[in-house]
């Protein structure tokens, strides 16, 4: 049977070769491979468009390999939206639960204050800084006071500490079982908790560990075998590339670093008698996720289809994966932060459709303090949207059959695959971070990643384009940590009993009082710790965001911003963009800019210069009002005192005649904006 229907019949076939033909035509001779071909930071090339032409069968087999590794149920039901939770106050973080889960959030991450996470007591100067003040069952009971723990799955971030809170978690469900209305066994069946030990990824993110790096995946192990037994949903390990991710690592790279990391542990988990399908089952991957969409998906698309051919080939016929994804970091910033807002969104949208079971959508001012309930509510609003305004999750891997993401796919797979067979050929990912040449390998790429941020060629919206100064700044909740520290010290009961190193004496050690810092000294006692020199945390933003905080330092003390006067040439028409272009790039750096709508000449734009206080100045106009006047007015701003000039276009064969009329410098697209607003900066004596 024909098909009636011919769309687009009148019209000649379409080809490759001859939208290539119209793509070289439309460039006017400049290079196809530089114009348009994408070079990812791992070092291999994305074209423009893809064809079928461009599937091998291998690419084919994609979509159906991953189809294969998803529960269909599953992903009928959208993944699971968890909030992050780290305010010190138990009590505090108890009424955010609630309305969070009241309101659409279906799990919860509570990340524990620093004292805890190093195993320290409750007369730390750390209790309650960057957490949740919880250190014994008490604390936890506070938090999660009125939350169903065997339908909201809560999961832990407790760094070194992570089996005592392990323990703490499972003293908690345990007694919700038994208070529970039928106090049968199903409560243990149902409950879903992410214990998240993690000792390579608390390696990488602090540089130390309490003991050897083989005690501490052994003892991993072993405590994981234990909690699968008692809960059988959970998932005790996690394999975390964030600390990867943020410190600069490209996308082959975490990929790379997850799956040596998932090997590890696979390894350990079998080692303690497990049957490779429950331990497969035990692991869980936590995946950072950037502002790249179509990288996002690809990336979770790579570790589903990496993974499976992991598992196949050690004897594993479920080839399941569980991957939590998570808002990078170091896609955030500080300054404008209301942007943050469209970058999580793309954040969450692209781990939907990369196939992630839960997703951390992080809050707008995540980076600036505690979000309150506004913050929270966009957050977990913007994966509700997602979930019920466009059933992303109704379809089970909806980015398959894209030619581009199908390539872009087996590309980043392939790379990553290569990273792991190099990073298990060089002992694997313990003794890369022991001998520092993962840590080399990343800071490498970071270097990359801040050239391009320097010179724009990665624009940052509201930070190095469209940067806005005077918006007001967010502020956030601070909490009254005196008081917080004083109830917590009232939780506690004295707790003084030996403790034992089995996960069933660690619990019964929670629910008689112990603290995590008591259950930390039984296991860990003086043992010879692990130290390496940690992946540092870096944001894209930072750079700028440093020289706008001494912007904003200098108008807290001198009562304005440093400043720079435009001298824009001409009527508005010919100056105008040269000018916005200058004020983006000056205030990219924290820096005013005082415009004005044009001078017809040289002596016109000096006293308007002098008039303003200004001390330095930027010239902006057209090429032929450059040819015609840019000389003159240089000459005449210097006259009227100004110490530094700058001219907003690249200056080609004239540089000499410019820098000979006083123009000390020029901007134009490609320079380093960093570096002129850093010189700008501390010419004006801004410290």
């Amino acid at each position: 049977m024909t098909d009636p229907l011919k769309l687009a019949s009148e019209f000649p076939a379409a080809d490759y070769a001859s939208w290539r033909q119209l793509a070289e035509s439309g460039l006017k001779g400049a290079s196809f491979d530089k114009k348009l071909v994408t070079r990812m930071l791992d070092g291999f090339a994305m074209q423009p468009l893809y064809t079928n032409d461009d599937q091998d069968d291998a690419t084919r087999l994609i979509h159906q390999i991953l189809c294969a590794a998803v529960d269909a149920e599953d992903a009928a039901s959208g993944w699971d939206i968890r909030q992050l939770h780290a305010h010190p106050d138990p009590k505090s973080v108890n009424a955010a639960i609630l309305d969070d889960l009241e309101n659409g959030a279906t799990s919860v991450l509570l990340r524990l204050d620093a004292a805890a996470r190093a195993g320290a007591g409750i007369t730390s100067g750390d209790v309650g800084i960057d957490g949740i003040a919880i250190h014994c069952l008490a604390d936890l009971d506070c938090a999660l006071d009125d939350v169903y723990t065997n339908l909201a799955t809560v999961a832990l971030d407790a760094g070194a500490a992570a089996i005592p809170a392990a323990a703490l978690l499972a003293a908690r469900l345990e007694k919700d079982g038994q208070n529970s209305a039928d106090a049968d066994d199903d409560f243990a069946s149902d409950a879903a908790p992410a214990f998240n030990i993690d000792p390579i990824g608390t390696l990488a993110a602090t540089g130390s560990l309490p003991v050897s790096t083989d005690d501490a995946i052994k003892q991993a192990a072993d405590i994981a075998a234990d909690l699968i037994d008692r809960f059988p949903h959970a998932t005790a390990i996690t394999v975390n590339g964030a600390p990867f991710y943020n410190a600069g690592a490209t996308d082959g790279q975490e990929l790379a670093c997850l799956l040596a990391g998932g090997v590890t542990y696979l390894r350990a988990l079998t080692n303690t008698g497990m049957v490779i399908d429950q331990a497969a089952g035990a692991i869980a991957f936590n995946v950072a996720v950037g502002t790249d969409f179509f990288a996002g998906i690809a990336k979770l698309r790579a570790l589903r289809l990496m993974w499976s051919r992991v598992l196949s080939a050690s004897g594993v016929d479920d080839a399941t994966i569980t991957i939590n994804a998570v808002s990078a970091e170091m896609a955030l910033s500080k300054v404008d932060p209301w942007v943050n807002m469209l970058r999580t969104t793309v954040t969450s949208f692209a781990a939907g459709l990369g196939g992630a079971d839960s997703v951390i959508c992080l809050p707008y001012d995540h980076l600036i303090g505690l979000p309150d309930g506004f913050a929270r509510r966009i957050a977990r609003n913007t994966q509700l949207i997602l979930q019920e305004e466009s059933n992303v999750h109704r379809v089970i891997d909806p980015a398959g059959g894209s030619w581009f993401i199908e390539n872009l796919t087996r590309e980043l797979a392939s790379n990553a695959w290569g990273r792991f067979q190099s990073l298990e050929a060089r002992g694997g990912i313990i003794k890369a971070l022991a001998d520092g040449s993962l840590q080399k390998e990343i800071s490498e790429i970071w270097q990359t990643r801040e050239s391009r941020i320097a010179t724009r060629r990665d624009p940052l919206t509201g930070v190095s384009e469209f940067p806005n100064i005077t918006e007001a700044k967010v502020t956030c909740d601070t909490p009254d940590l005196a008081t917080i520290r004083k109830e917590a010290k009232a939780r506690q009961t004295g707790f003084k009993d030996v403790i034992g190193n089995s996960l069933d004496d660690l619990i019964t050690a929670a629910k008689s009082g112990a603290t995590i810092a008591q259950m930390y000294e039984a296991l860990y006692g003086k043992a010879a710790g692990t130290t390496i020199d940690p992946l540092p945390t870096h944001r894209l933003s930072e750079s700028f965001e440093t020289l706008r905080d001494r912007a904003d330092a200098h108008k807290a003390s001198k009562g304005r911003f440093p400043q720079i006067f435009l001298a824009n040439l001409g009527p508005v028409a010919k100056h105008t963009a040269r000018a916005m272009f200058a004020r983006n790039f000056f205030e990219a750096g924290g820096i005013e800019a005082i415009t004005n709508n044009g001078f017809a000449d040289a002596s016109d734009a000096a006293k308007a210069f002098g008039e303003s206080g200004a001390r330095i100045a930027v010239i902006c106009g057209s090429d032929p009002q450059y040819a015609d006047m840019a000389a003159d007015v240089a000459k005449a701003l210097k006259q009227a005192g100004a110490t530094r000039i700058y001219l907003a276009g690249h200056p080609g064969d004239a540089r000499a005649d410019y820098e000979a009329a006083g123009i000390d410098d020029f901007i134009f697209i490609g320079a380093d904006v960093l570096a002129i607003c850093e010189t700008a900066l501390s010419h004006l004596g801004v410290k």
